[in-house]
């Protein structure tokens, strides 16, 4: 999939002010960028949500997207848990860093 169809999804996913886990799982999926290995993106051990969260600001895409699979993966274990995160504005950051670091014309 090229870079400029995902970053359509990506904005529309945005746009729809959804915190649908559902949703957000069916997007990275179409858009093959679901990190099933998230794991081996992090730094913690156990890993620590909020302490991973901290390394946004320089994450490259690849840890864009294990971070918020990593929330999907959270509420998995703890039912609600992407819902509150993304009410207090935990995941719009994610979205907003993934399509900026995604190159044009790609």
């Amino acid at each position: 999939m090229k870079n400029t169809e995902k970053r359509n999804l990506l904005q529309a996913l945005k746009a729809s002010d959804s915190f649908s886990e559902s949703r957000y799982y069916e997007v990275l999926e179409k858009i093959g960028d679901m990190k099933y290995n998230y794991g081996d993106y992090m730094i913690t051990e156990p890993i620590d949500c909020n302490k991973e969260l901290e390394r946004l600001p320089e994450a490259d895409y690849d840890l864009c997207c294990a971070l918020l699979t990593m929330l999907l993966r959270e509420d998995h274990f703890c039912n609600g848990s992407f819902e509150r995160r993304y009410k207090a504005g935990e995941v719009q950051p994610i979205l907003d860093r993934m399509i900026t670091l995604l190159p044009d014309g790609e």
